[in-house]
Parts: C-alpha cells; sequence; structure tokens
C-alpha cells in the first residue's frame, strides 16, 4: 500500500514539474493520446475482423511493417489517407469529430463509453458477439464504445439495461440523455474514470474499479 502511494506522489510530482501550467507539454500530451487512440483503433478493427496484419497489409496494398507502425502507440504518422484505406478495407467509415475541451459532462459520456466497452471485455465478447446478443448493428456498437459525441436512442439502452441488469435511468443518465446525475454516480463516475485507460483488454485494476462502479450503477433510484 506504501508503495502504490508512493508512486502516485511521483507522478503527481512529474505532473506538476513538466505539465501543469505548461500548454506546450499538455498539447504534446494530447497529442500522444490521439496517436495512442488511432493506433487501439487500428488494433481492435482489425482483430474484429479476423485479420493478421499481414492479412491486413495485403487488403489496402503496403506491408505488413506499415500495419505494424500504424499499430504502434508512439507512432506520429498518422494519414487521413491511409485511415481511410483501412476503415474501407474493413467495411467502416472515416469520420472526424471535434469536441470541447474536457468538462463535467464530457467527463460523464466518456465513462459511458469506457463502461460499455469494459463490461463488454469483462465478458470476453467481441464488438460483434455482444451486437449479436443485444440485436444491435456492430457499428452502433464501435460508435458507443468510442465517440464521445453519440447518444445512444431509447431501445438501445433499454437494451444494454436488461443485458447488463443496469438500471436505465443510471445509463440514461452516462449517455447524456438525462440532464440530472445523481451525485453518487457523478461521484463514482469520476474515481473510475481516473483509473481507466483504453487499452484492448481489461487489467486487474481497472476490473475492481469497474465492479465498484457497476454497484453503483445498479443502485435504483
Amino acid at each position: 500500500m506504501r508503495k502504490k502511494k508512493n508512486i502516485n506522489d511521483a507522478v503527481e510530482i512529474l505532473h506538476r514539474t513538466f505539465i501543469k501550467d505548461r500548454p506546450d507539454r499538455i498539447s504534446s500530451l494530447e497529442t500522444e493520446r490521439v496517436n495512442a487512440e488511432v493506433a487501439k483503433i487500428i488494433h481492435d478493427l482489425r482483430k474484429d475482423a479476423g485479420l493478421n496484419q499481414k492479412e491486413l497489409a495485403a487488403l489496402i496494398g503496403t506491408t505488413q511493417s506499415a500495419i505494424s507502425r500504424l499499430e504502434y502507440a508512439d507512432y506520429e504518422g498518422h494519414s487521413l489517407s491511409m485511415l481511410n484505406r483501412i476503415a474501407k478495407a474493413l467495411n467502416h467509415r472515416l469520420t472526424v469529430l471535434m469536441i470541447p475541451r474536457e468538462s463535467e459532462g464530457n467527463t460523464i459520456r466518456y465513462v459511458f463509453q469506457e463502461i460499455i466497452k469494459k463490461l463488454r471485455q469483462s465478458r470476453g465478447l467481441t464488438v460483434r458477439q455482444l451486437a449479436q446478443k443485444l440485436g444491435l448493428d456492430p457499428e452502433e456498437i464501435i460508435v458507443m464504445e468510442r465517440n464521445n459525441g453519440y447518444r445512444p436512442s431509447s431501445s438501445t439502452l433499454f437494451k444494454l439495461s436488461r443485458f447488463y441488469e443496469i438500471p436505465q435511468i443510471r445509463l440514461n443518465a452516462l449517455a447524456g440523455v438525462t440532464q440530472q446525475i445523481p451525485h453518487d454516480l457523478k461521484k463514482q463516475a469520476s474515481k473510475f474514470a481516473a483509473h481507466s485507460e483504453s487499452f484492448s483488454t481489461l487489467t486487474r485494476e481497472e476490473k475492481k474499479y469497474l465492479d465498484e462502479f457497476v454497484k453503483v450503477l445498479k443502485v435504483e433510484t
């Protein structure tokens, strides 16, 4: 426990020293996060399509090493043309979305994305498998997990509510469908957001915070 606190203290010191109140550092950090997210999306879509890197490379007329670079979190050479080629090869459509900087509402909707993704991962389901169980288009699952501005329909939220046994009114609040967010849900959402990472697998620590958050979500209001 002491070691964990020391690690957290070290991270906080590094943040204050090198990032806080430094627009250039903050911009660099945001760029790294975008690069990591793009790499993750390519990796996840390829896996969902059941392709290895060499097979995807063949579909878009490039090399396996090029795909490997694109899936590397620190790679900075992503281009819209290449991403569009990958999207078409995997039967997807590339879109560009700009959203306001972080706010409480954005945090809540980010948590909705992460909850939908991590609940799926916790049950060992692929996007297609979850879509089949819910009777939804796989594309909608992908958008829900990755698009902060997406608002699922009441029908979709109802299906999610029944499948995961979570009151729909609580999912509505996370999805931004309703403006009133219960205090306990808001508090736990912030805690979950602070410990959530956009990885393709669920870590043990994330599973712990997911379980805690789901308990709060299942509280009837």
